[in-house]
């Protein structure tokens, strides 16, 4: 069981976003599309700035968050209307954390 409350499925992708980053075992990798009060960027080596969160709908954030969820890829469903960033945060919240992430 999660302690994690997910979004609507049609609800904002910084809702999902801000899921996403505050899971344990986050981190941000190079290319993920970032969001935050500077606007929108693709993220470098460094990350992203505090407070940011992924675009979970960009297909390059979506192979990111896909590797964060690590190997096999725990219980991933896809569900129909959603994209595969939004079904690879409902995965790891389920779990209660990102398998792929950061110790």
């Amino acid at each position: 069981m999660s302690i994690y409350t997910l979004p609507a499925l049609d609800a904002p992708a910084e809702d999902w976003g801000r899921v996403a980053v505050a899971l344990p075992g986050w981190r941000w990798m190079e290319g993920m599309l970032a969001h935050g009060h500077m606007g929108a960027w693709r993220t470098g080596a460094a990350g992203a700035l505090a407070g940011s969160w992924p675009d979970p709908d960009d297909p390059a954030t979506e192979g990111c968050l896909l590797a964060l969820l690590g190997r096999p890829h725990h219980g991933l469903l896809q569900p129909r209307g959603t994209t595969l960033g939004r079904a690879c945060i409902a995965a790891a919240a389920a779990l209660g954390r990102w398998p792929g992430g950061a110790p």
